[in-house]
């Protein structure tokens, strides 16, 4: 096989082929997909490496093959044939057995640098120590306070001085959960911090709670219900064609 025949048997050359079929440029189908104009050039280019995980790859393989109306399956054969092949690919699943799902990766938070079991006894009694020193420069000092000034500081007070203090608006945990009828990409944010961004299979679910606000950027309204603290919330309202992004709650 020449190497001609063999460049347009991979994933990416059929893409490829695909959009050019259609007369589209990679800026046109990264406005219509929501995927990254970078990561649709890495998959037509077999640069796989460039993508997040394996998860994005096969995600955006669906999604992409999807949109241009190629065989979904089809492409994803010749992606497990290239991967597959690679002795990078081959070197990390030659201890999985066949047909058993690859295990995640479970990441797990480092641990505090200088930190060791011997010093929480410290901790403790420097804690003790400090609430014994208050307690007797209070005992001391707030005698002393009350014989100068006999009568307290609020009877002291003019009345156009004093002030009315309104009570802190109590802090409510706010609820969301995310329903996928079909895949769907997917940004969630709060507080600038990135909660979740991929394709969202069809049938998954995912909630997050806390004070808010949340940030929503949803690839394909029609696939994805949303509910507010048990509520449906209406996705449509902040539409701008397939897209919509939304906060929660709302400002």
């Amino acid at each position: 096989m020449d190497m001609a025949t063999e460049s347009k048997n991979t994933a990416g050359e059929v893409l490829r082929q695909g959009r050019l079929k259609q007369r589209l440029s990679i800026v046109e189908c990264a406005k219509r997909t929501h995927i990254a104009t970078r990561y649709l050039e890495a998959i037509e280019e077999e640069h796989w490496d460039i993508l997040p995980s394996e998860s994005h790859r096969l995600g955006f393989i669906k999604l992409y093959s999807r949109f241009l109306g190629v065989p979904i399956d089809d492409v994803l054969a010749l992606y497990n044939q290239k991967t597959l092949s690679s002795p990078n690919a081959a070197s990390s699943k030659s201890e999985l057995k066949a047909g058993d799902p690859e295990k995640p990766r479970i990441r797990t938070a480092p641990r505090p640098a200088h930190w060791s079991p011997t010093s929480i006894p410290q901790v403790i009694g420097l804690a003790i120590f400090i609430l014994l020193l208050s307690w007797l420069i209070y005992h001391a000092v707030s005698p002393r306070i009350f014989e100068q000034n006999p009568m307290p500081w609020t009877r002291r007070r003019s009345p156009h001085q004093a002030r009315l203090v309104a009570p802190r608006a109590a802090i409510t945990v706010q609820k969301v959960r995310l329903k996928a009828d079909s895949d769907s990409w997917l940004r969630v944010t709060s507080k600038n911090e990135l909660l979740f961004e991929g394709i969202l299979p069809a049938g998954s679910v995912k909630e997050w709670s806390g004070t808010g606000p949340f940030q929503f950027k949803i690839g394909n309204i029609r696939a994805i219900s949303l509910f507010w603290n048990d509520q449906p919330v209406d996705v449509t309202t902040t539409a701008r064609g397939s897209s919509s992004e939304i906060r929660i709650p709302p400002q």
